[in-house]
């Protein structure tokens, strides 16, 4: 009889030896790719949020998540019976409960050192860090800058809804001429010296292109290189081209007029609608269409990147849309280098799930 128990026994205890061996590394195939895909979906859904509170002149609001942890546990039991007389009547059961507790700390994003940082300026060196990352200079100057040598790119969407329609389209044209340019490799944006210089390559581009660029940046039209500068009390020169960069802030509201409104809420003020001097309304898609497109509706979208719920109606972006879709990718970049790095701004509030 001892001999028999004892077998059981072992067997059992090998068992749950290499379930234990298997939990840890177990665990982490289970609940990576899970809290991988909640956060990045939260944090897309908090700056839809955000862009959308815009819209509506509500407080926009951020808050991170700082850290995951969780526990994990499993535990066993093993039972047995047996017909003392007769082995052939026996019983054995075993049985386990696996446990996951995670403690989420979150952060919110505010205070004096946050509010400097969404308020500052597009720095120039931020501009060359995004297009020497593989960004269009078409792109990203059209979101992070409102001016260059006073040609306008609407900046008065830097800001609440304007009422009066903005100057945009001299620069609009401008800046996908260096797109194209770009492209081809015509175009380059370095570091020349401690200056970020746009170089224009003769081999690769005709010299009435180069002519007609220099001419689109109201440059001396002889020169092949620019400077590009954020700098208002510097002396420029035939070759600098000063650029007035947006902030974080002011690149979510100029990002937040490209989102559809229901009608019912045109009708109530809900929103300021934009008109020229003879009343009829301005097309805000002229000017952010081809960067980005939130749509909205009654009922959920079936097939969305983003989307969440707002005012009684559904906010998203396409799954399809590739340019908003890369526009919003663009802007989460800018708002972690610009603006996302605060750690100390305000208590961080820890809540164990579950």
């Amino acid at each position: 009889m001892q001999r028999a128990f004892w077998v059981t026994a072992s067997t059992m205890v090998f068992f749950a030896t290499g379930c234990a061996t298997r939990l840890g590394p177990g665990s982490i195939k289970q609940s990576h790719r899970p809290y991988n895909d909640s956060v990045i979906e939260t944090l897309n859904e908090q700056l839809l949020l955000n862009l959308v509170r815009l819209k509506y002149r509500d407080n926009p609001y951020f808050i991170e998540i700082t850290s995951i942890t969780t526990s994990q546990s499993i535990e066993g039991s093993v039972g047995g019976a047996a017909t003392l007389r007769n082995f052939r009547n026996t019983a054995v059961s075993a049985g386990s409960t696996y446990s996951d507790k995670p403690t989420i700390s979150y952060q919110p994003l505010q205070g004096e050192e946050f509010i400097q940082k969404l308020m500052a300026p597009v720095p120039i060196q931020g501009i060359l860090k995004l297009t020497q990352s593989g960004w269009s200079i078409e792109r990203v100057m059209r979101l992070a800058v409102e001016q260059a040598n006073n040609i306008q790119n609407a900046p008065s969407a830097s800001g609440p809804t304007p009422k009066r329609p903005p100057e945009y389209l001299e620069f609009r044209g401008m800046v996908e001429k260096l797109g194209e340019l770009q492209r081809t490799y015509g175009l380059n944006v370095a570091l020349s010296g401690t200056d970020v210089a746009m170089t224009i390559d003769p081999s690769r581009i005709s010299r009435e292109d180069g002519l007609e660029v220099r001419r689109m940046l109201r440059l001396d039209p002889r020169g092949s290189q620019v400077i590009l500068t954020d700098k208002p009390e510097r002396r420029r020169g035939p070759d600098d081209l000063f650029l007035q960069t947006r902030s974080v802030s002011g690149i979510l509201f100029f990002l937040s007029h490209s989102i559809e409104v229901p009608q019912a809420h045109i009708d109530k003020g809900l929103v300021t609608t934009t008109q020229y001097s003879n009343g009829a309304v301005f097309d805000w898609n002229d000017v952010t269409g081809d960067l980005l497109k939130v749509k909205s509706s009654v009922a959920p979208p079936v097939d969305a990147f983003v989307k969440l719920r707002y005012r009684g109606n559904w906010f998203y972006i396409e799954d399809n849309d590739l340019e908003s879709k890369s526009t919003f990718m663009l802007l989460n970049q800018l708002f972690n280098l610009l603006a996302g790095d605060i750690k100390k701004a305000a208590p961080v509030l820890t809540i164990p799930v579950g």
